[in-house]
């Protein structure tokens, strides 16, 4: 299994439902997680299959259906943009029934809520492991779409990495026990730092 260190650059501002704050959410800044980088890297190369219905939640068979694992891209410099006021359409979205206006005013589906977003230009650093997919698609450079709509672009491109986390929220997965050293989300378990060859040791299990 061959390592292959990305840096990944924001273009466009991205944010996720990560942590609650009043009237809204803010997206972590610290990193992007594994999950979003390997599937939005599938997304790109034409690996997703397009259906009109979810199927059953199940992410060990999501992760088996790549060809690469990935460590959580992480950058130095954690920022956030102000907070942004968004507006959900229940009008439109949930067609004015009396359930969806109660459960409104009750405050557990506002139409008006706040998010924050991560910043272009930001610099996050990772790996990815397993198949290469710059040699894959042929390009020195490769834009994802992340964040909540995959509403987000970030580019990524290839870059000497000593180090990196991996997600031990993945690795229970396969049935892999990590150590954790900072607990971000139940979904997020990050690993103490560690380098490229340890890492790739631990993905093998991955299977």
């Amino acid at each position: 299994m061959i390592a292959v260190g990305v840096k990944a650059t924001t273009l466009t501002p991205f944010a996720y439902h990560s942590l609650m704050v009043q009237s809204g959410t803010a997206t972590i800044p610290q990193l992007i997680s594994d999950a979003a980088i390997a599937f939005a890297l599938a997304s790109s190369l034409g690996m997703a299959k397009a259906s009109v219905a979810l199927p059953p939640k199940d992410y060990r068979r999501d992760w088996r259906a790549v060809p690469w694992r990935t460590s959580v891209f992480e950058t130095e410099n954690p920022r956030l943009l102000p907070s942004l006021t968004r507006r959900r359409n229940l009008d439109a979205e949930a067609g004015l029934q009396k359930k969806v206006r109660d459960v409104a005013r009750k405050g557990n589906l506002k139409d008006f809520f706040s998010t924050q977003e991560v910043p272009p230009g930001q610099v996050f650093r990772g790996a990815v492991f397993g198949a290469d997919p710059f040699k894959l698609s042929g390009e020195s450079q490769i834009v994802v779409r992340v964040g909540l709509h995959r509403g987000g672009m970030v580019r990524l491109e290839k870059e000497t990495v000593e180090n990196v986390c991996l997600n031990a929220t993945t690795a229970a997965l396969f049935e892999q026990e990590l150590p954790v050293s900072r607990y971000l989300l139940h979904t997020l378990q990050l690993t103490p730092p560690m380098p490229l060859d340890l890492a790739v040791d631990a993905v093998l299990r991955w299977k």
